[in-house]
């Protein structure tokens, strides 16, 4: 694709990457243009389908209403400003985490279950690589842009973010629903589920802002912020950070072109 033609951001890039692309090129198996969800001359890949982006700003939504009602009634001051509004307040905290928890599912059930499926099966599927970028990862690997182990289109972090949420979202229905009906629920049940909640809370609150650190900081997190509004990251994101990803895109690209008759 010549370089005129690239959206301004991918001429950005930089010159490693812009090398990158020239080598690949020089590879009758690699000289392919953009994938068949990239806008002809547009260097974007299509990531994130509508339905992945309602869900994901939907749990946003409800979670931040949910933790701001916790807090208001886990905070001294605010719990004894509210008085007798707490209660009211206690109730709109449960129906936003139930609608944190199921509008999102729901979301997905009804628009794009096939989309669900597939990414929970990859979700799910954890290779040696997988291990691997997580471990190099956590030793710094990632940030400092060193070579990391090919991923899909879930990387490790990314696939290990979707377990916790998942495992919390439960956490919190469970407990969650414990508390609604504690006065005709044993007191030891109560106890340990309102530390169980608030043990959550803490680490969701934790995962939140490491997210937040990770979208407004890294360039790559920029990147990321956008396709979750627009539904496409740049094609250099998706080479570099999950390359098996990529590679699959132009597979699918090559083998849905029709082949040219031979000219007599």
């Amino acid at each position: 694709m010549p370089a005129s033609d690239r959206h301004p951001e991918e001429n950005g890039t930089t010159a490693q990457a812009a090398g990158a692309r020239a080598g690949a090129c020089t590879s009758p198996e690699t000289a392919r243009t953009a994938p068949s969800d990239a806008r002809p001359g547009s260097g974007f890949l299509l990531r994130f389908h509508l339905a992945e982006r309602l869900a994901h700003w939907l749990y946003a939504l409800f979670f931040l209403g949910a933790f701001l009602s916790g807090v208001l009634m886990w905070a001294p001051a605010t719990r004894e400003w509210m008085g007798g509004a707490r209660q009211t307040v206690s109730r709109y905290h449960a129906f936003v985490g139930l609608a944190m928890v199921l509008l999102p599912l729901l979301v997905m059930l009804v628009m794009d279950r096939h989309r669900l499926r597939q990414n929970l099966r990859e979700v799910d599927l954890w290779t040696g690589e997988d291990r691997r970028w997580l471990l190099l990862a956590l030793r710094g690997y990632s940030l400092r842009g060193k070579p990391m182990p090919a991923q899909g289109r879930f990387n490790a972090g990314q696939k290990l973010n979707v377990v916790l949420v998942t495992a919390m979202a439960v956490g919190f229905a469970a407990t969650g629903g414990i508390l609604m009906h504690k006065a005709s629920l044993p007191a030891w049940l109560v106890t340990r589920a309102l530390w169980l909640h608030g043990f959550l809370a803490v680490v969701a609150c934790a995962l939140f802002l490491g997210h937040l650190a990770h979208v407004f900081i890294t360039r790559h997190g920029r990147h990321y912020l956008k396709g979750m509004v627009t539904g496409r990251v740049p094609e250099w994101l998706a080479r570099e950070r999950h390359q098996r990803w990529w590679e699959q895109h132009l597979g699918a690209e090559v083998s849905e072109k029709p082949m040219k008759e031979p000219e007599v």
